[in-house]
């Protein structure tokens, strides 16, 4: 009897914990998606399924770092030539859009219309992986799920990221609209990050973001973004998101937009302690980095 009781409080402390639906520090060595796909370097399929899919720009784009590391044993190294782009991936005579990417997707949440989620990261930006470019990089996308049913094409994502020469940058979209009509939704928000360029380069930078989907004029949903614990976007009763059918999933690494003949460096970042949740208790600590960065 007291073992039964015992039992069923343990079941219900573990049914009560916050579930992750992605958790990947790549301390198996590499790492594994449900559905890999074009260039897989680094992928060991008896790994559990942190990703939803990757997009790599070509066997140099992932390798497994052991002295970068944001914790643990093991960090990923993330790379994108910019040398004839279009040569990796699909036609070599036409630029694809793998053929911009060192990228990892996670999963999409369980529904859209007030859809809360928590996201957890760390990224280390090298002064030599990250010169200025004409284009911006791109390093953490929230992205909307396209309706196949109404052949919507896809949009921009609804939540980015952003490394300039000034600075971290970013920016929001809504659309209440059931099928888009435009790829940039119905209204964008942009924000600035406070501290420059310098101030993110050669160390692991924390990140924490909470989100909660609204796409109407109800303004019910909000963004709150932490950066090294401290607090630097908190907008609430806002537009946020697209009316889809599907979840919302976020993505890590590299994303380079716009024309590529101006790109004039190779790039590469680390990226480690990547975690996901769309439970309905999850909290901050559910997600974010742990303890202090290696310095």
């Amino acid at each position: 009897m007291v073992a039964a009781l015992a039992l069923a409080l343990v079941s219900g402390l573990a049914a009560a914990e916050p579930t992750l639906k992605v958790d990947e520090s790549f301390e198996g060595g590499g790492w594994n998606a449900q559905s890999p796909r074009g260039f897989t370097p680094g992928l060991i399929e008896s790994l559990e399924k942190q990703f939803m899919f990757n997009q790599l720009q070509g066997n140099h784009a992932f390798a497994l770092e052991d002295k970068v590391v944001r914790d643990g044993q093991y960090a990923a190294k993330l790379v994108w030539k910019h040398d004839n782009p279009a040569a990796f991936n699909g036609d070599k005579n036409k630029l694809d859009n793998v053929d911009r990417k060192a990228m990892f997707h996670g999963y999409k949440t369980k529904k859209v219309m007030g859809a809360e989620a928590w996201f957890g990261f760390s990224f280390y930006f090298p002064s030599d992986g990250t010169a200025d470019e004409l284009n911006n990089w791109l390093f953490f996308q929230i992205h909307g799920s396209a309706d196949k049913r109404l052949k919507e094409k896809s949009r921009n994502p609804p939540f980015s990221l952003t490394l300039t020469p000034e600075g971290m940058r970013g920016n929001w979209k809504w659309d209440p609209d059931q099928l888009s009509t435009t790829r940039k939704g119905k209204g964008t928000e942009h924000f600035v990050i406070p501290g420059a360029k310098s101030d993110y380069l050669d160390r692991w930078v924390d990140f924490v973001l909470h989100v909660k989907v609204d796409y109407t004029e109800a303004k019910t949903g909000f963004l709150e973004l932490w950066i090294d614990g401290n607090k630097v976007l908190d907008q609430h009763n806002i537009q946020f998101g697209y009316n889809d059918d599907k979840g919302i999933y976020p993505s890590w690494g590299m994303y380079f937009n716009g024309n590529l003949d101006v790109m004039k460096n190779d790039h590469y970042l680390y990226l480690d302690a990547i975690k996901m949740s769309d439970h309905p208790k999850a909290t901050y600590q559910t997600v974010a980095p742990q303890g202090k960065p290696p310095m």
